[in-house]
C-alpha cells in the first residue's frame, strides 16, 4: 500500500509510468465537476471510476482484495477512512464471486486504518487487503476517483 498526497513535495523516487499516467490523468481533469461514471484511459487495462458515496461504519464495509487490478483511491472531497492489512493467504474468505476480480474477507487480524482527506490517495496492490468506504467518525459524503489498473502494467 502507498499513501500519499498530490500536495506532497515531489519525491526523487518515481512511480512506474502507468501509475504516473493515472495520477496525471486525475490532475489534468476537473474530477470535482465531472459526471459520476467510468472513463477509459487505456481501455479496460486502465480506467477511472468517478464515484459519489456516503461512508459507512467500518463494520458494515467488507475488506477486499483484487488479483488482476490494482486500485488507486483518490479522494476529491470529504474524508474517507480506509482499512489495510497485508495479504498472507491465511485470511478467512467471506465471498469470492466467480468471474469477478474481487475477494471479500472477514475476521482480519492487525488491520490498520488511515483517514484519507481531499487530495490524498492510497494505492492498493494484489498483496493488500483494503476496506474502502469507511466513515471517519459520522457517515459523510465523499467524491472519489478510483483508478483500476491491470497489475501487468506496473
Amino acid at each position: 500500500m502507498i499513501f500519499s498526497s498530490v500536495n506532497a513535495l515531489e519525491c526523487p523516487c518515481k512511480y512506474p509510468p502507468a501509475i504516473q499516467t493515472a495520477l496525471d490523468w486525475i490532475a489534468g481533469h476537473d474530477v470535482a465537476h465531472m459526471e459520476a461514471g467510468t472513463y477509459e484511459i487505456q481501455g479496460k487495462d486502465l480506467y477511472v471510476m468517478i464515484q459519489d458515496i456516503t461512508t459507512q461504519p467500518a463494520e458494515v464495509r467488507r475488506p477486499e482484495r483484487h488479483n488482476d487490478y490494482l486500485d488507486i483511491q483518490y479522494i476529491v472531497s470529504g474524508v474517507e477512512r480506509m482499512g489495510y492489512v497485508p495479504y498472507t493467504g491465511k485470511e478467512t474468505v467471506l465471498e469470492d464471486p466467480e468471474g469477478k476480480d474481487v475477494t471479500f474477507y472477514q475476521n482480519l487480524e492487525g488491520e490498520t486504518f488511515v483517514d484519507v482527506a481531499a487530495g490524498c490517495y492510497c494505492i492498493f496492490f494484489s498483496n493488500d487487503i483494503h476496506r474502502p468506504g469507511c466513515a471517519a467518525g459520522e457517515p459523510g459524503s465523499v467524491r472519489k476517483a478510483v483508478v483500476k489498473m491491470k497489475q501487468s502494467l506496473v
